[in-house]
């Protein structure tokens, strides 16, 4: 397979998206790892405010028409339909009849949620203009999956290709660290008895995390502690949220970048996600590499493929009575049954990480190619 990424930001690399989500000067980590094992060519940028978080106008790569007019490759995946770049390239794969597949991680939950004004323009673009020209859908998850075909896409369109590669470092981190988790309890100022419940990600609103303060605040659990790996523009709201109702062992450690954020899955019990917007929430695939119980709402696009609900967690509503009763359930349990919820959420990452993704690809390309006539 003869690939090349074209990249219409260098977001990633310069660390400009984690500077104004989470608010801090600092980067991921890893980024020599980034660019490795594969072609990749960077594509200039012409928005008057350039960013892939900025809609409608953050990504518009004039170069995106140049290359695949000159390369005509077999097929071009793109990422999202939701700036210009992605518009140009749609138009330019209709014109010459290149096949092109949608990789995004849209999800179901939050389409009920939207107008129906909404609803009526998005079945117009999306499924009787856009999804009718797409040669297929390259679905990450249930979720994503179900997400098409409420928008009339033919389940002959749908392929499988979810977020199950790259986690093998995750796995061996998890037990390098096993046996240090009382030393970094020590370390974190953590209680080495307490419940630890972790929450990772940015501190936005659609992350729901006052409701998460408030179910933490009434658990029924004499040890306990709750951790914010993350930072965002609702840190000192939610610090003096914390304050206001008396929760103790609350901790705000800010950014954590890819190296220091094992540490705190290695610390942790459980991970709770309680967004009420969530296209999939990749902190839960990587939790689970570090056998944790995962806890999430009914809006996460990871919990319909990842959390198997009394197995490895709980799924729950949005509303703090609900948060209440998934954390308290898990609380409730004994030491041996959190042992097991945490073997059986390794064992769900295994199965999930254990697909050859790549040959599923070229098998849909070729597919698509040969009903072409290619």
């Amino acid at each position: 397979m003869d690939l090349t990424v074209y990249f219409c930001s260098n977001e990633g690399l310069s660390a400009q998206d984690v500077r104004e989500m989470y608010k801090v000067n600092e980067d991921w980590g890893g980024n020599e790892e980034l660019l490795e094992g594969y072609q990749y060519k960077f594509l200039r940028n012409f928005s008057p405010r350039p960013s892939y978080l900025k809609w409608p106008f953050g990504l518009v790569n004039f170069g995106i028409i140049k290359e695949i007019i000159q390369n005509r490759p077999d097929s071009v995946i793109l990422m999202s339909w939701m700036n210009p770049t992605w518009w140009m390239a749609l138009a330019i794969c209709a014109i010459f009849r290149i096949p092109f597949f949608y990789m995004t991680d849209a999800n179901v939950q939050i389409e009920p949620l939207r107008s129906n004004l909404k609803r009526r323009i998005k079945r117009i673009l999306l499924g009787r203009v856009v999804f009718k020209l797409s040669s297929g859908f390259l679905c990450a998850g249930t979720a994503n999956d179900s997400f098409y075909k409420m928008y009339g896409v033919n389940e002959k369109k749908l392929f499988p290709f979810a977020y199950s590669w790259g986690y093998a470092p995750l796995f061996k981190k998890s037990e390098q660290l096993k046996p240090l988790r009382s030393r970094l309890r020590e370390y974190f100022d953590i209680p080495e008895k307490n419940l630890v419940i972790l929450y990772c990600g940015r501190l936005s609103r659609e992350k729901n995390l006052f409701n998460l303060v408030g179910a933490y605040h009434r658990l029924d659990h004499d040890r306990k502690s709750l951790v914010f790996a993350g930072d965002g523009d609702l840190r000192q709201a939610l610090q003096q949220y914390a304050g206001d109702l008396g929760a103790s062992s609350v901790y705000f450690p800010g950014f954590q970048n890819r190296d220091q954020i094992a540490k705190y899955y290695a610390v942790s019990d459980v991970l709770v996600l309680p967004s009420v917007r969530e296209t999939w929430g990749m902190v839960v695939n990587e939790a689970m590499c570090f056998g944790l119980a995962v806890v999430v709402s009914h809006q996460v696009g990871a919990g319909v493929d990842l959390v198997v609900d009394g197995q490895n967690g709980f799924v729950v509503a949005t509303d703090e009575d609900a948060i209440l009763r998934g954390i308290q359930r898990y609380s409730d349990l004994s030491e041996d049954e959190r042992i097991l919820m945490g073997k059986r959420s390794i064992e769900i990452m295994e199965e999930w990480t254990n697909r050859d993704l790549a040959e599923q690809l070229v098998q849909n390309v070729e597919s698509v190619k040969n009903s072409r006539g290619h």
